[in-house]
């Protein structure tokens, strides 16, 4: 048995399952039933806990249990701020590094999200911006880069999914992603680096009007 492999995999199902709200914020996390559905012990279920800890998905509270992260404005909020840096930093090393096959998925997304339909194809939306900012990231050729903007990416994921966010403006998004992946395939750095910031700062300031006032 590969338990380095046995790990990460719990690690990521319990990670999904929280990210898509399959498992809600304050929902107890029983430690048996997950050894049992992966056939383990508690012992690489519980590291899967701590790492999930480190990164606001889950509390762990001594003698009480273990829960889903209650949703916090001001993580989000924080997460949002060093993402707009951190994504424009992997944008720009991305436009020397992405591959082939990853610059056509990129620019195929843009062109997916044109044929959703507003407020009944939401997660859609979530999802592929999520997916366009994930080959970014993975394209770095940077290990430390993708951990951090992962756990960030999940935080704001989570997020916009308990809020049922609805993209007001989608043809805007759209356009903005299309230019992103063109000036990388463009290899243009310097240009990406700056519209990823502007656009992840614009994005924030419509989602926190539009939700909070």
């Amino acid at each position: 048995m590969d338990l380095k492999k046995i790990n990460y995999e719990i690690y990521q199902s319990i990670l999904k399952k929280i990210v898509t709200l399959e498992y809600k914020p304050g929902q107890i996390i029983e430690e048996k039933k997950i050894a049992d559905e992966f056939n383990v012990s508690r012992t690489p279920v519980r590291e899967a806990l701590l790492r999930l800890s480190s990164c606001s998905m889950i509390e762990m509270i001594p003698r009480i249990g273990t829960y889903v992260s209650q949703i916090d404005i001001k993580t989000v909020k924080n997460a949002y701020q060093v993402r707009k840096r951190l994504e424009a930093f992997a944008v720009e090393l991305a436009s020397v590094n992405i591959s082939d096959s990853d610059i056509k998925e990129l620019m195929d997304i843009p062109k997916r999200m044109e044929t959703y339909k507003g407020n009944q194809d939401y997660e859609k939306y979530i999802d592929d911006d999520y997916k366009f900012f994930k080959i970014v990231r993975n394209s770095t050729r940077n290990e430390k880069l993708v951990e951090i903007l992962d756990d960030l990416n999940n935080i704001t994921a989570r997020f916009l999914r308990y809020i049922q966010y609805v993209n007001e403006n989608p043809k805007w998004h759209i356009q903005y992603l299309t230019d992103i992946a063109q000036y990388i395939n463009n290899n243009d750095a310097e240009t990406a680096s700056k519209e990823t910031e502007y656009f992840i700062a614009v994005y924030v300031k419509k989602l926190f009007n539009t939700y909070f006032g």
